[in-house]
């Protein structure tokens, strides 16, 4: 019993940085706000634990910065499932 409320413990210590960055939602356009000084992993694990929650945009968008962050991430997983073809024991 103790273990288990260890570990209940543990897990809600890991997932409360998490719910503090994004404790904005804005109902009326269905998506999450996040603070204006960025914790970019603390922003990432929000994301991976919650993969269907939309992001609002931030008070000054940048489409080319968007743009370009887009292809890096799509050229870069791109370029990894190339080499790992190419070179598959490494």
């Amino acid at each position: 019993m103790k273990r288990l409320a260890f570990l209940s413990f543990t897990i809600a210590t890991l997932i409360a940085p998490i719910q503090v960055q994004a404790q904005q939602y804005d109902h009326v356009m269905n998506c999450v706000r996040f603070p204006e000084i960025p914790n970019p992993e603390a922003e990432i694990r929000y994301m991976e634990s919650h993969p269907n929650t939309r992001v609002c945009p931030g008070p000054h968008p940048d489409p080319a910065a968007e743009r370009r962050a887009i292809e890096k991430g799509l050229n870069d997983g791109a370029n990894i499932t190339i080499d790992r073809i190419q070179h598959p024991y490494r």
